[in-house]
């Protein structure tokens, strides 16, 4: 249980980390495409109202207004009139008969012109207004426009180049937040021994408490009960004796089910080998047959044969008996107790179910029934004895033996479902 505990601490640890960085390095990636994405829009409004051409003094009306704090280049500060000689840019100019010329293709990133007029040609024909085209691995945002004599231009700007910090962050952000969550765990790990060690050593003196404890109890009581068997023998014999040796009897199976659970939940070592499961629950339907019929209860039996289970034989038996004691406790009067055992839908697991008509079981918190000392009676009427720790006891094998148990209530009868792996 301890090192589930930890494993658990871990993990949730190193998903809040993970959920941090990706609020924060996520936020400022989204703050940076869209910084970025702005920045295209306005450099290419620049040259759609420059003709095509940016120089420092006529993008500074354009490139220089950034009217709220997303949209300003935080991490390029103010603007500075040098910075549109960063930009690569060219224009198509299309005369009067649809004849192209280039402009602003400069020598050291010339662009093949039969390329850039190819597709010059293909956003005339679709009458496309904006968008982006690929040259030299490079991507290209247009927009088509016209100059103030009227003359039609298509403007090219190297968006690539625009979004190079956005991209250079987004790698840095992945490497970095990597190598932190990488380097988070591997701490975590070395000090998590560390950091629930408090928590350790105090479920290791409950247990041990626990342990004890109940191996002194069981000195006075084992007194007590052969005083009372003496008692018996002398012809002493009355309802008080009788009493006596029955809270004697529920002393001792809450000692040895207290014992049973302080070791469950540690029992790491537990040799699990090839249990007939069918086998269990028939000899453990039959052991309460007469159980039922004293009770009047109508109880049916239903088993595959031959199911086998890995599993530690005395556990396994003890989960059958816990579910058909408490199915017995609880049932309603002249009600119905049900045990099958089948396989699954997909013939992967065998699911044992016991259910038993329960009327007033409509308003049970069912999420609580594996918690230690819960009982859904909650008046602890004394004629149903139970302790609230066999439902808890169980679910821990179940648990160690790869395999889940549940519990639901529906039309006024409540189903226990203990599912375990098949095995050949």
């Amino acid at each position: 249980m301890i090192q589930k505990f930890r494993w658990h601490f871990i993990f949730l640890s190193i998903a809040s980390l993970f959920l941090v960085l990706i609020f924060t390095l996520g936020g400022l990636l989204v703050i940076t495409y869209h910084q970025s994405s702005s920045e295209e829009q306005r450099v290419l409004t620049a040259l759609v109202k420059n003709d095509g051409g940016l120089t420092p003094q006529n993008a500074k009306p354009v490139l220089g207004q950034q009217n709220n704090v997303i949209d300003s280049n935080f991490l390029s500060g103010p603007f500075n009139p040098e910075t549109v000689f960063q930009y690569h840019y060219f224009t198509v100019e299309v005369g009067p008969e649809g004849e192209f010329t280039l402009q602003n293709n400069a020598a050291r990133n010339k662009i093949d012109q039969d390329q850039v007029f190819s597709k010059s040609k293909q956003i005339l024909a679709k009458n496309i207004k904006s968008g982006r085209v690929y040259f030299d691995k490079n991507i290209y945002a247009f927009r088509k426009s016209k100059t103030e004599d009227g003359q039609k231009i298509i403007i090219f700007l190297n968006e690539t180049l625009i979004f190079n910090r956005y991209f250079t962050l987004l790698r840095v952000s992945l490497y970095l937040g990597s190598f932190a969550l990488l380097v988070f765990a591997l701490v975590l790990i070395l000090l998590s021994g560390r950091a629930i060690k408090p928590i350790t050593e105090t479920y290791k003196k409950q247990k041990e408490f626990i342990t004890n404890a109940g191996h002194e109890l069981k000195t006075p009581l084992a007194i007590i009960s052969a005083n009372t068997e003496m008692q018996e023998m002398l012809g002493n014999d009355s309802e008080w004796l009788e009493s006596t040796k029955d809270q004697v009897n529920r002393l001792q199976t809450l000692i040895n089910r207290l014992i049973e659970v302080a070791r469950t939940r540690e029992k790491r070592d537990l040799t699990l080998s090839r249990i007939n499961f069918s086998k269990v629950v028939t000899k453990s339907a039959a052991s309460f047959k007469s159980i039922m019929e004293q009770k009047h209860l109508h109880y049916d039996v239903e088993v595959t044969p031959d199911l086998y289970v890995n599993a530690e034989l005395h556990s396994l038996t003890e989960i059958v008996n816990v579910l058909l004691d408490n199915a017995a406790k609880y049932c309603d009067s002249d009600g119905n107790v049900s045990v099958s055992l089948q396989k699954s839908r997909l013939g992967k697991t065998a699911v044992l179910k016991v259910a038993n008509t329960f009327a007033n079981g409509k308003r049970v918190d069912y999420r609580r029934f594996f918690d230690r000392f819960y009982r859904g009676d909650t008046s602890h009427n004394s004629e149903k004895k139970g302790f609230g720790i066999g439902l808890a006891m169980i679910h821990d094998m179940v648990q160690l033996f790869g395999g889940k148990i549940t519990v639901h209530w529906k039309d006024g009868v409540i189903y226990f479902n203990v599912n375990l792996k098949l095995v050949k």
